[in-house]
């Protein structure tokens, strides 16, 4: 016969699964009932939906792996989109030009291009040096523009090519196919109508390319003609365009699909993944549940994509920065140098700066931390009268909470020793200047290095030391006066009550104030940049203050998301040890 312990747990073992299964099977068997209320039709749209949404995604990940992460298997599409975004930046007009297909090396030749009507000019790619040059390929009215970074080449063919005038030509300037772009180019200025003659041939054995004459003004096609496919055996004959009127125009090579659909795809991919996202849930749910419930899917649809879009796509997003080259002058192609920003800031140039940094970051955390938690408590103390008086006082110490940091910062520039103040004539400032009458010579605030710190924090004194006040005060008021009478019973007196009673029984207030504290003076930015910038040298050059620096002054915007994953993880971890130290030590029971 077996124990009474173990019959026992035999027992509520049984009862325990008995139980479980027989609410399973109920809840298994009352969502069967509702499945079979669906109507087809309802079920019908459900599956539409999926299908639709399924199709969306495939088309936002195509544009994210594209666009964002530029793929290899995809460059030669990528690379002629940011060439045509390249060129509708420089030339203010909207993306434009179509794809080749083939790839962005596949172009067309052009050998010798003259002009007849208005302007007579001829260009003949014979009389240019083989290889590249800075310098625009010019001859008259025509021309093969160039820049620093579209240097015109003059190749040396394969093998001759016979015009259809007797003369034979061994060199060509080569248009790649990647949409309308005025420096991959055949460029004219013309005084009146005037028709242009080009020798040129497809770079492709067996696919005529398609030339267009776009005007440079606003990128509209003019005329179009195709470049011949490559054959050595024949006499190649020249292509015919006509130029309407006065202007400048470019000869281009133009693909077969348009280009801007797809920049649009890859520019909104996020978005459009997120669409899909929303009509395969939908159309799921649809197909599991009665419309009366879908309202309250509804309800909550809009929010939840706002913080997928707006929260976790900014980090993943930032991930996949800080693996790149970018920066905030990037217009094209984005290279992946894998952990080189990272390897910059651990073992290159920017260890020394990061550390730095981070230190400077700590000390300006650890004296908000105290500035608020100590002069909080004591001011909550002082004011824990209710008097009309004693409110007053109170809500003047609590209003700077209410005035903008930029705004702040630019009244203590005025009062503390700064250059603004230099600048109108004041050259020690308010402070100074009143620790003067007393004979006192008071520091050159924010512009010493060992004194711009304590400038700042004296801002973030009076500012924050209100809030937390108010914040002890209303947890002040939830303490049960029985404790402070039982204690002066026994012979407590006012010192040994505020440790023993107030301070605990304010410890989950203290670590709520600790907590915000902390994440809000690790991120501080806005007083920094607007009182010091940094500086004077890197003497307030705090985390964030260098993050931006990095980003908008040096350029280096991928460093600075290197820097900035890095600090979310410090700052991550931190605010987890403190919760876990809170949770153990902390007591919430008044």
């Amino acid at each position: 016969m077996q124990p009474e312990g173990e019959r026992r747990l035999f027992l509520s073992s049984f009862t325990f699964f008995k139980r479980f299964f027989t609410v399973s099977a109920v809840n298994i068997d009352l969502k069967a009932r509702e499945r079979k209320l669906i109507s087809p039709a309802q079920r019908g749209v459900g599956l539409a939906l999926i299908v639709a949404g399924l199709l969306v995604i495939l088309v936002g990940l195509f544009g994210y792996l594209a666009g964002d992460w530029q793929i290899a298997p995809l460059s030669w599409m990528t690379d002629q989109v940011f060439i045509a975004r390249e060129v509708a930046t420089s030339t203010g007009t909207r993306v434009n030009g179509a794809f080749d297909m083939n790839g962005e090396e596949s172009g067309v030749h052009v050998y010798y291009a003259a002009l007849s009507g208005a302007d007579e000019s001829t260009l003949n790619v014979e009389e240019f040096d083989i290889g590249e040059t800075k310098k625009a390929l010019k001859s008259g009215s025509l021309q093969f523009p160039a820049t620093k970074e579209r240097m015109t080449a003059v190749i040396a063919e394969d093998a001759p090519v016979t015009l259809d005038n007797g003369e034979t030509v061994t060199k060509s300037v080569k248009f790649p196919g990647a949409g309308s772009s005025k420096y991959r180019s055949l460029k004219m200025t013309v005084e009146g109508p005037c028709t242009l003659r080009v020798y040129a041939m497809s770079s492709l054995a067996e696919h005529a390319r398609r030339m267009v004459l776009y005007n440079s003004l606003n990128g509209a096609e003019i005329d179009s003609a195709m470049a011949p496919a490559y054959s050595p055996a024949d006499t190649l004959a020249p292509v015919t365009l006509q130029i309407p009127a006065a202007g400048t125009f470019y000869l281009s090579v133009r693909g077969d699909y348009p280009i801007a659909p797809v920049s649009a795809i890859m520019n909104y991919a996020v978005m459009i993944l997120l669409l899909g996202l929303v009509l395969v849930l939908n159309g799921v749910m649809l197909r599991i549940q009665r419309w009366e419930r879908m309202k309250d899917l509804f309800f909550v649809e809009p929010a939840l994509l706002l913080f997928l879009l707006f929260v976790y796509y900014p980090v993943i997003d930032l991930i996949r920065i800080s693996f790149t080259n970018m920066s905030v002058l990037t217009t094209g192609k984005q290279d992946f140098v894998g952990w080189a920003n990272f390897e910059w800031m651990f073992k290159g140039a920017g260890k020394r700066y990061f550390w730095e940094s981070l230190k400077i970051t700590g000390i300006y955390m650890f004296w908000e931390v105290f500035i608020t938690l100590v002069g909080g408590m004591l001011l909550a103390l002082l004011f824990n009268r209710m008097t009309r008086a004693f409110n007053t006082m109170r809500a003047i110490v609590f209003m700077p909470k209410y005035i903008a940091v930029s705004t702040s910062a630019v009244v203590f520039q005025w009062i503390l020793y700064s250059t603004i103040a230099q600048g109108i004539g004041q050259s020690e400032g308010i402070l100074n200047y009143a620790l003067s009458l007393f004979g006192i010579q008071g520091p050159h605030w924010l512009i010493d290095a060992n004194t711009a710190l304590s400038g700042i924090l004296i801002l973030t004194g009076w500012r924050v030391v209100g809030y937390a006040m108010m914040i002890y005060l209303s947890a002040m008021k939830g303490i049960s006066q029985d404790y402070y009478e039982a204690a002066a019973i026994d012979g407590a007196d006012g010192v040994q009550r505020f440790r023993f009673i107030t301070v605990p029984l304010l410890a989950p207030t203290t670590l709520f104030l600790f907590v915000t504290t902390f994440i809000a003076s690790m991120k501080v930015f806005q007083s920094v940049d607007v009182m010091t910038g940094g500086g004077p040298g890197t003497s307030t050059n705090v985390m964030v203050q260098w993050i931006y620096n990095l980003t908008f002054l040096d350029f280096h915007t991928a460093r600075g998301a290197a820097v900035s994953l890095v600090f979310f993880v410090i700052l991550l971890v931190c605010t987890a040890a403190t919760m876990r130290f809170s949770n153990r030590n902390v007591s919430y029971d008044a």
